[in-house]
């Protein structure tokens, strides 16, 4: 079945007879003979109901234009297709009204997004990209308005990595595998913590990419030494160190952490990205990504400098029971707290003694640089989108 939009008038109509209700409206749609200056689009049947409309909460950049992650939606838009039908609009929270939404849906006539308004969606994937676009009452008031009208809304907010921690180490399945964390409060904790272990990192609690990332070394020399993904830099004490950087470190608000001496393949070390997504009700391993540090060994995400591996290379039984353990108990225990989250991903390691580390776990994957993994990904995505909305759904090849 087809549903087709007039872009001058703004209407939604379809040619079939009957009443057939679009997206989240109670109106029913009016019925008209096909134009062919009209864009046409396949959606699903659920009794009268047609779509999904499916909405893709994004942001606006300084410039207001809207900015999200564009190969994402293109990957799910292209996955769409392998199914019945259903149309994905991309929006900002402003945009959303008492009973409808303007955004940008996909023509592939013309091949680019063009303004739509539509109902309001059957469910909203929330890709906004920025943590303060989050905090603002815009996009708080847009995510009371979805649950006042009982639409699904997933994944609700990014997650700040210290609430993280402290959440987790209320578990003790998963506690034993946290590096040893603490709030970065001022020198004496600073001290005290690098005295400990002698090796550890600074993050920022709300970063990502890897990005302002310190790693502190005592050197054999008894020198100091803080890197980065920049470079290296020496200091002869603590005091000297913590003068150079307070600043920045205390305006932030870092977490401090033990460093994991993690394992090496062919002499560098490596770490894992276990993208999960729900599936038949629990939380499953939909890819295993493996990062491994080459320019620098501060971080191994690669636009710092770091290599993709293929998972066969370092897979071990072990490993693959502790994934197992692992996802489902993080995504029940990450819904409870937050609300559902749909998909996120872990960051986690072993090190050179076969144990296992938990470090980061990300409510908003960026794109895995696996092709085989990413297309996995939007596969199950459009999946969960029709299971949430009640619309059955059937691959085209099938």
């Amino acid at each position: 079945m087809n549903i087709y939009y007039d872009s001058e008038k703004e209407n939604w109509y379809t040619a079939s007879t009957g009443n057939y209700f679009f997206g989240s409206s109670n109106n029913p749609l009016s019925t008209a003979n096909p134009h062919p200056n009209h864009i046409a689009f396949p959606i699903v049947k659920n009794g009268k109901k047609i779509g999904p409309l499916i909405g893709i909460m994004v942001a606006r950049n300084k410039q207001n234009k809207l900015i999200g992650n564009s190969a994402l939606f293109m990957g799910l838009l292209k996955q769409l297709q392998q199914y019945s039908g259903g149309i994905i609009i991309i929006f900002p929270p402003d945009n959303l009204q008492k009973d409808q939404l303007t955004g940008y849906i996909f023509c592939s006539t013309r091949n680019k997004w063009i303004k739509a308004i539509t109902p309001l969606p059957n469910i909203v994937y929330n890709r906004v990209p920025f943590r303060k676009t989050e905090k603002q009452d815009v996009f708080q008031t847009a995510v009371s308005f979805l649950k006042e009208k009982g639409i699904p809304f997933f994944n609700s907010s990014f997650i700040n990595k210290w609430n993280l921690y402290e959440l987790f180490n209320e578990y003790p399945m998963l506690s034993e595998h946290l590096p040893k964390t603490s709030l970065l409060e001022g020198k004496e904790n600073f001290v005290t913590f690098f005295l400990a272990y002698n090796s550890i990192y600074l993050k920022p609690v709300e970063g990502y990419k890897g990005k302002n990332i310190y790693r502190i070394r005592r050197e054999n020399d008894h020198s100091i030494s803080i890197s980065t993904t920049e470079g290296t830099a020496f200091f002869s004490s603590l005091d000297e160190l913590w003068n150079q950087y307070q600043e920045e470190w205390l305006d932030k608000n870092y977490l401090i952490q033990e460093e994991i001496d993690g394992a090496l393949y062919n002499g560098s070390r490596y770490d894992f990205r276990l993208l999960v997504i729900f599936e038949d009700n629990r939380y499953v391993l939909t890819g295993v990504g493996v990062r491994q540090s080459k320019q620098q060994d501060v971080t191994t995400h690669i636009p710092s400098g770091g290599k993709m591996l293929a998972y066969h290379e370092v897979q071990q039984k072990e490993h693959d029971l502790f994934f197992e353990k692992l996802v489902n108990h993080c995504g029940t225990i990450l819904t409870k707290k937050y609300g559902f989250l749909g998909e996120f991903s872990i960051d986690a390691c072993v090190d050179k003694k076969g144990n296992y580390y938990l470090f980061e776990i990300n409510a908003k994957p960026m794109l895995f640089d696996e092709e085989e993994i990413e297309e996995k990904r939007c596969q199950q995505l459009i999946k969960l989108f029709y299971t949430l909305t009640n619309f059955p759904f059937k691959n085209k090849t099938d």
